[in-house]
């Protein structure tokens, strides 16, 4: 089982480094919209920090910061984020096989009933491919692609 965590560690230590994102949106009314934005990942003590910038057409500009970290006794991968628009989460979850993490929050936002959904597939080390789904009274609300790929020094 420590070998297993240890990849999953490990797996999540491909994260440091510089990234830019190229970003596909699908919104509420089935609009797709398109986008671009760079990620700075660097390890602190706790896990993984990491700090997205993000511009998507007909939308302000975005900014998000995220702590990644592995709970060994529970085998659980917690991502905390806090968002340009003042909004925190921890979305929880378990990698699925060697390169497959989800990841889920669910609250209460604005008086609805909210739900975050996230993907990410570890498909080179030199990218990293993220579908984030939000739902809201358990709807589908819009859907994220992120393609992230290493910038090379």
């Amino acid at each position: 089982m420590s070998q297993q965590q240890s990849k999953e560690q490990e797996l999540l230590k491909q994260l440091i480094g510089d990234w830019s994102t190229g970003i596909a949106m699908k919104t509420p009314g089935g609009k797709i919209v398109f986008g671009c934005g760079e990620m700075t990942a660097v390890e602190i003590e706790s896990g993984i920090n990491t700090e997205i910038n993000t511009q998507i057409e007909g939308y302000e500009d975005y900014y998000e910061n995220g702590i990644w970290s592995f709970d060994e006794t529970k085998g659980q991968v917690h991502l905390f984020s806090v968002t340009s628009d003042g909004e925190f989460r921890d979305h929880v979850g378990k990698w699925k096989d060697d390169t497959t993490l989800e990841l889920n929050w669910r609250g209460t936002f604005e008086d609805q009933e909210k739900e975050e959904h996230i993907i990410a597939r570890w498909v080179t080390k030199e990218q990293i491919e993220l579908k984030e789904t939000h739902y809201s009274n358990y709807k589908p609300l819009l859907t994220i692609d992120y393609v992230f790929k290493k910038k090379v020094s």
